[in-house]
């Protein structure tokens, strides 16, 4: 008998840790159909049944269109049969390689698949383990998603994950030369996926870059159970506005803390919060932008100068080392006193030119 999808998004899906880890590439619909048949299997279980799907349930869920039913899920099994999960330990030069799907079946309008039964060690009687709803990974439409979303949940008790981008690049079967540069692969692939699952799923993340000799060679991952999303699909629309904006100024007040944590200089959690808006929320700008400012030999005021360094984009010269003297800069003419003062908010009824008016409004917030 075909299985009932009708709440299918509420099925959870158990999934061996060591699965998480490995290495392997699907396409979006292909990975759809891999984390409906997870969600089908029970954690207890002690063998793998044969898993049943109509075609039309499966074009509303995964979304495959119905005209092109039968060609994109003869396609599709194809290259899931053919498809390899590999577990690595490159330190002792050692690699376990599986199949994941035995045999695929599709008659009368129903697919059945079989999962390989070596498989068993990552989806039945598991001791250690990575759990999920389906809802949370139906909406993505990046290929990437899937991977960091699983990666990230394994560690959400944690709080927190370092990945080194070659790590990041062999869990996403990304090619090192594929977005070759950093500053693409953060554009076109982390960014998106930060996007995605901070809209769609019970997680959300930010990030801080780790850097060796001014290369970015690993990412800090920041995770967060996202409370809201889940409380909105449980309690209704009405309850979303209000845990929202209980979760937007919570998160306000940690984005201005780790603002004031960059600086060595004490600043106000004010001014904190106008260079943070000044940067758009990026967390990475304020460093880099303050590794700069840091190295200046005359700075009027480590903020004026910080928010002058964001608009502007500072460069760090070429050529030069950590250290140097930062002179190739030319700042606008700030009176700096007074800056700090309509920021401060002792002053409500002049105005600064160009910043002078963001930072009165700041202040009266």
């Amino acid at each position: 008998m075909a299985a009932d999808l009708q709440n299918a998004n509420y099925n959870w899906i158990y999934q061996s840790n060591k699965l998480i880890e490995a290495s392997h590439s699907f396409t979006v619909l292909e990975q759809k159909l891999v984390r409906l048949l997870a969600s089908m299997i029970k954690k207890d279980d002690i063998e793998f049944k044969q898993y049943k799907f109509k075609a039309m349930d499966l074009s509303r869920i995964v979304g495959i269109q119905q005209k092109n039913i039968y060609k994109s899920l003869d396609k599709i099994t194809d290259k899931l049969m053919s498809r390899v999960i590999t577990i690595r330990n490159d330190k002792e030069q050692k690699f376990k390689k599986f199949h994941l799907i035995k045999t695929a079946e599709f008659e009368n309008g129903i697919l059945t698949m079989e999962i390989d039964v070596k498989m068993k060690e990552f989806y039945l009687q598991l001791k250690q383990y990575t759990k999920y709803q389906l809802k949370n990974i139906m909406q993505f439409k990046n290929i990437y998603s899937f991977r960091l979303y699983e990666l990230l949940k394994q560690y959400e008790k944690i709080g927190n994950r370092i990945i080194t981008i070659n790590d990041l690049r062999t869990a996403l079967d990304i090619g090192v030369k594929k977005y070759a540069i950093y500053s693409n692969l953060k554009q076109k692939v982390i960014n998106i996926i930060k996007k995605e699952i901070n809209e769609n799923t019970d997680i959300y993340f930010e990030y801080e870059e780790i850097k060796t000799n001014r290369k970015v060679t690993g990412i800090k991952f920041y995770i967060k159970a996202n409370k809201t999303k889940n409380k909105a699909i449980e309690e209704g629309c009405s309850t979303l506005e209000d845990k929202s904006t209980n979760k937007e100024e919570k998160s306000s007040t940690e984005l201005i803390n780790t603002v004031k944590s960059i600086f060595k200089e004490n600043i106000t959690g004010k001014e904190a919060k106008f260079i943070l808006n000044t940067a758009k929320d990026d967390i990475n700008i304020i460093k880099e932008k303050y590794d700069i400012v840091s190295q200046m030999k005359k700075v009027g005021s480590v903020v004026a100068t910080m928010i002058d360094a964001i608009r502007k984009d500072y460069q760090a010269p070429k050529g030069k080392k950590n250290g140097g003297s930062f002179n190739d800069y030319e700042q606008r003419d700030y009176d700096f006193n007074d800056l700090e003062r309509k920021l401060l908010g002792w002053d409500k009824e002049e105005t600064v030119k160009e910043t002078g008016e963001e930072f009165q409004q700041l202040s009266m917030k």
